[in-house]
């Protein structure tokens, strides 16, 4: 595996990062903090993470999601993250266009992870679609797990052949 592999989490990841005190998602925002991946981002998810974690129903009684965590985090993704500016229409996702920006971001970048617990992008990897296996044969460097299996694959020790 690749030093600080270039990656793109969904919005999903953060907000489970911040609504847990532990977990895969949690780990997966230390790996940015430790620059041990190479995050990109464009300015509309930034947009989207500020909408989905000021939304009233995540702030109810006993969530563990403050404006302290959701300013920190901002202040991170400005600080560790690289931004990309326009990003081209590469692959169209009819099953749920609204994952197209994480797609065409991935794409773009020629990132190496895409992180997600969304199903209609996991199923890029496996299902059997023609649009699956367009993705497959088109984008083979793209990798789309969840964060579990993400974490697996990037701390992975680095096998070396003694002389």
């Amino acid at each position: 595996m690749s030093e600080n592999p270039v990656t793109v989490y969904d919005c999903g990841v953060f907000l489970q990062g911040l609504l847990s005190k532990s977990g895969p998602a949690v780990a997966c925002l230390e790996l940015i903090e430790q620059d041990r991946v190479r995050l990109v981002i464009r300015e509309e998810v930034l947009a989207e993470i500020k909408d989905v974690l000021s939304r009233p129903v995540l702030r109810k009684t006993g969530s563990n999601l403050t404006d302290e965590k959701v300013e920190n985090l901002i202040d991170m993704l400005l600080e560790k993250a690289e931004f990309v500016g326009h990003v081209p229409h590469h692959f169209s996702y009819p099953r749920d266009k609204n994952d197209e920006p994480y797609l065409n971001l991935a794409i773009e970048t020629e990132a190496i992870f895409l992180v997600s617990r969304d199903n209609d992008l996991l199923d890029l990897m496996t299902a059997f679609t023609d649009e699956a296996k367009d993705f497959r044969r088109r984008f083979r460097q793209i990798q789309i797990l969840d964060p579990v299996r993400f974490l697996e694959s990037v701390q992975k020790p680095v096998k070396t052949t003694d002389p």
